[in-house]
């Protein structure tokens, strides 16, 4: 299991089970991204393709790309659908992070950002793409301090206001930690990871994200 350099993630927008999404919460990520393509169900096809890069293939960055390509489409295709920007958002990020510091990634992380900030405002309850825009900030400024773009002050507050609002939702508690640990708080990082580490998984991504959160809390030990 490797930790990704930057971790986001994202919750299915469709609430009723497909088989595309029954692929998805058993692990079949690849499956899942064949079965939600053929139903045009890109929100789903993306975030398939996605969890595949970063848990399972052995070449991310196809995987990336076809979870870029579907979300593309599915924010296409319903431009108000908050869980649609937000996948796409953490695809963009994902993307970012494997560019290195170059003007490509450096573009694809502001679009990252944008994405976020777009789901925020269609959704400002969402818990989850305040953690995820929180973790645009700390990632952005543990890279490259000021020129990243990133605020400190903004990612401190950000996380911490997802964690209240959601403090038994693993997604937010994994994001909460690595905010924690880009911004070198490392008490704060530990509390997370360990109560991300006592909630029960829903599904697999949240299994490979509690893998995630152990390796991490390893390397504050």
């Amino acid at each position: 299991m490797r930790a990704p350099a930057l971790l986001l993630t994202a919750t299915l927008a469709t609430a009723a089970a497909s088989p595309a999404t029954s692929l998805l919460a058993a692990g079949q990520y690849a499956q899942a991204y064949d079965t939600a393509r053929a139903a045009g169900d890109d929100v789903t096809a993306s975030e398939a393709a996605l969890a595949e890069a970063l848990y399972h293939a052995a070449d991310p960055g196809m995987w990336l790309g076809r979870a870029a390509d579907a979300g593309r489409a599915a924010t296409r295709a319903a431009p108000q659908d908050a869980g649609a920007h937000r996948t796409l958002g953490t695809v963009l990020c994902s993307q970012a992070a494997r560019g290195g510091y170059t003007l490509g990634a450096y573009r694809l992380s502001w679009s990252c950002r944008s994405e976020y900030e777009r789901s925020l405002a269609l959704d400002p309850a969402a818990a989850e793409t305040r953690a995820a825009l929180a973790r645009w900030h700390s990632g952005a400024w543990a890279r490259a301090g000021v020129f990243g773009g990133g605020d400190p002050s903004a990612a401190r507050h950000l996380a911490a206001d997802a964690q209240t609002h959601a403090p038994a939702d693993l997604r937010v508690l994994v994001q909460v930690g690595l905010v924690a640990v880009d911004l070198r708080d490392s008490a704060w990082a530990r509390r997370a990871f360990q109560a991300a580490l006592a909630v029960a998984p829903g599904d697999a991504q949240e299994r490979d994200l509690q893998a995630v959160a152990r390796a991490a809390l390893s390397r504050l030990e």
